[in-house]
C-alpha cells in the first residue's frame, strides 16, 4: 500500500484538524502532572507504561511535545487518568524511526506540532479494547478531518485474520501491555493517514478498483497525457467524494460489457469510467444526502451528471447517464479519509459515451 503514498503528503496541503478530548488540562488540575523521564516505577496507566518503556521513547517525545503546546490535547495527561477508556497503538522506536527515515525528517521536534497532533490521534481509539476484543472491520481513530463545525473522524480498517493489522500496514507485535486505564498495544509501523485510494487496498471487497485505477493509468490522449487518476485520489489536499464499486460489481460488469479481463476494455473508457465515481466538491455524507430529502442531480469530475435518491440511509442510489443505477452498500458508506469520504456501491457507474 505504501506505493500509493508519498509519507510527506501529510505535511503539505494538509485540510485535516484533529482534537480528541473537549478541554486541556490546567496546571493546577489535580489530574495534571509534569512527567519526568525516567522516574516512573511500578508503572500501571497507560502514560506510566509509555514513559517506562525505552522502546517507545520517540513516542513518548511526541506525546511531552504536544504536552508543552498552549492549543494541543494534553494527552500524557488523559491518559494518566483512572479509567481513561482509550485504546492506544504505540509506534515502537524502530517504526518511528523509519517513518522519520521515509519522511526525511531529521527530528521529531522538527515537526509541525498541528500535523504532529494529527498524526498521534490516528494512534488512539475511544474505548478500550483489548488485542481480543478486536474483530475485521473499520472503525475511526481520534483523528479528525475537515472544518472544525463538520469534522468527521478518520476511518481505520481492523484485520485480525492473522493477528491484529491496522491500514494493512501496521501489526501489533506486543498486546495488552497491562495498563490499568485502558488498552496499550505496540506496533511495529506508524499508522498513516489513509487516502481514498488506501481503502480499495485494504478492503478485501474493493481491491479491482485499484486495478482499475491501475489499468486507467496507461490511457494516453492524442497528445501523449495520461489521465493523472491515481493523483486524484491520493491527493491529501483534496476535498472530494468517490462512490467506489466492489468486486462483484467489477466481475458484473466485464459479463455487461462481455469480455473476460478489465484489460480488453480501452483503458481511455475506463478512466472516464473511474472519473464518473469522483465528485470534485465538499465530501458529502450519507446524512447530508438524506437531509436533502429528495432526487437530486450532481456533477461528477468529468462532468457527467448523477443522480442522487435518498430514501434513508439504507436505500440511497446512485444512476449514471445511461440510466444504470447503483446501491450504497449501507455497511460500506461515509467511509472518512484524509481527502474525502466513499461511499461504496454494488455497480460500476459508465459515462454517457460507453
Amino acid at each position: 500500500m505504501n506505493k500509493y503514498k508519498n509519507i510527506n503528503k501529510w505535511f503539505i496541503g494538509m485540510f485535516a484538524i484533529a482534537m480528541l478530548f473537549s478541554c486541556n488540562f490546567p496546571e493546577d488540575d489535580e489530574f495534571y502532572i509534569p512527567f519526568e523521564a525516567g522516574v516512573v516505577e511500578n508503572p500501571e496507566t497507560i502514560t506510566q507504561l509509555i514513559i517506562a518503556n525505552e522502546d517507545l521513547g520517540i513516542f513518548e517525545q511526541a506525546l511531552r511535545i504536544l504536552e508543552q503546546e498552549n492549543n494541543s490535547e494534553k494527552l500524557l495527561a488523559k491518559l494518566n487518568l483512572p479509567n481513561s477508556n482509550t485504546t492506544v497503538f504505540a509506534p515502537s522506536n524502530a517504526a518511528f524511526q523509519a517513518w522519520l527515515d521515509n519522511s526525511g525528517i531529521d527530528d521529531i521536534s522538527l515537526i509541525n506540532p498541528i500535523d504532529l497532533e494529527v498524526v498521534i490521534l490516528n494512534h488512539i481509539l475511544v474505548g478500550e479494547f483489548k488485542a481480543a476484543d478486536f474483530t475485521t472491520g473499520l472503525t475511526t481513530s481520534s483523528a479528525l478531518v475537515g472544518p472544525r463545525a463538520t469534522a468527521k473522524n478518520v476511518s481505520m480498517y481492523i484485520d485480525t485474520t492473522n493477528g491484529v493489522i491496522i491500514n494493512g500496514e501496521s501489526t501489533v507485535i506486543t498486546p495488552d501491555v497491562g495498563a490499568n486505564n485502558g488498552a496499550l498495544h505496540i506496533v511495529d509501523t506508524v499508522i498513516d493517514l489513509p487516502v481514498m485510494l488506501d481503502f480499495s487496498a485494504m478492503l478485501p471487497s474493493l481491491s479491482m478498483f485499484d486495478d482499475a485505477v491501475e489499468f486507467a493509468q496507461t490511457a494516453r490522449d492524442e497528445d501523449g497525457n495520461g489521465p493523472n487518476l491515481r493523483f486524484r485520489l491520493v491527493d491529501p489536499g483534496a476535498e472530494r467524494t468517490l462512490f467506489m464499486p466492489t468486486d462483484d460489481a467489477f466481475a458484473d460488469l466485464l459479463v455487461e460489457l462481455g469480455v473476460a479481463e478489465l484489460s480488453e476494455v480501452d483503458p481511455s473508457i475506463v478512466a472516464d469510467a473511474i472519473f464518473t465515481h469522483l465528485i470534485d466538491i465538499a465530501p458529502i455524507s450519507t446524512p447530508e444526502f438524506i437531509e436533502i430529502g429528495r432526487p437530486f442531480p450532481i456533477p461528477a469530475f468529468n462532468n457527467e451528471l448523477l443522480f442522487i435518491n435518498p430514501t434513508d440511509v439504507n436505500n440511497i442510489t446512485v444512476t449514471d447517464p445511461n440510466g444504470r443505477t447503483a446501491n450504497l452498500v449501507p455497511t460500506l458508506i461515509d467511509i472518512v479519509a484524509v481527502n474525502g469520504f466513499i461511499h461504496v456501491i454494488d455497480k460500476v457507474l459508465l459515462s454517457e459515451a460507453e
